[in-house]
């Protein structure tokens, strides 16, 4: 009993490290910071503050149409392992990765990546809040035994507990998407899934 109690409880707390984890480090705040070139801090911060909407119907299109390409220059910003860690080899591409960008109708380079960021943050977000309404959902049904133990009854009530304030907490995080650029991650998520999966196959 006391070993499920601490594999349950321990879940949760990894699962939301993971889920923060993951979030900010997907922001491209940190590809931006390692190229040169970049621009101001007001218009870093427009990239960068996912407490403010920045995604329209217009970009989320655009993105859709970049996704048709059958190698996308900037998929190094956020592969892992990637280019990234080399900052100066990328100095040099800063022309290609506008150049892509414009193609698109982005400002550039970071606008494009600014917008990539805050879906992949944001499909994040989705997943999480899906795993923990599992969470809950599950622990509810459990519940719903007559012949429950007390000790894991006290087991689930508590998972209810943890999992809704995980839950709760996540549209707090300076790491998480404002309500209106989700709904828009929601609205074209299909579609992104959709492009993502074709994109991803073409890579092999």
């Amino acid at each position: 009993m006391k070993a499920h109690i601490v594999v349950v409880k321990a879940g949760l707390l990894l699962l939301g490290s993971v889920l923060v984890t993951s979030c900010q480090s997907s922001k491209p705040a940190s590809a931006s910071g390692m190229l040169s070139s970049s621009p101001g801090p007001a218009a870093k911060s427009a990239v960068t503050d996912y407490a403010k909407p920045y995604l329209t119907d217009e970009k989320m299109q655009q993105f859709l149409a970049s996704m048709k390409e059958e190698h996308n220059p900037l998929q190094l910003v956020f592969k892992q392992g990637g280019g990234m860690q080399d900052p100066s080899s990328m100095n040099g591409r800063i022309e290609e990765f506008n150049s892509f960008a414009h193609k698109y109708g982005f400002q550039d380079y970071q606008d494009y990546t600014g917008v990539w960021g805050r879906i992949t943050v944001g499909e994040m977000q989705i997943w999480g809040a899906k795993t923990f309404e599992d969470m809950i959902s599950g622990a509810q049904q459990e519940l719903k035994k007559t012949d429950l133990a007390p000790e894991m009854r006290k087991v689930y009530e508590d998972q209810i507990t943890s999992a809704q304030k995980a839950l709760d907490d996540m549209g707090k995080k300076s790491s998480s998407v404002n309500a209106a650029d989700m709904e828009l991650i929601k609205k074209y998520k299909d579609q992104i899934d959709a492009a993502e999966k074709k994109y991803q196959s073409g890579q092999k």
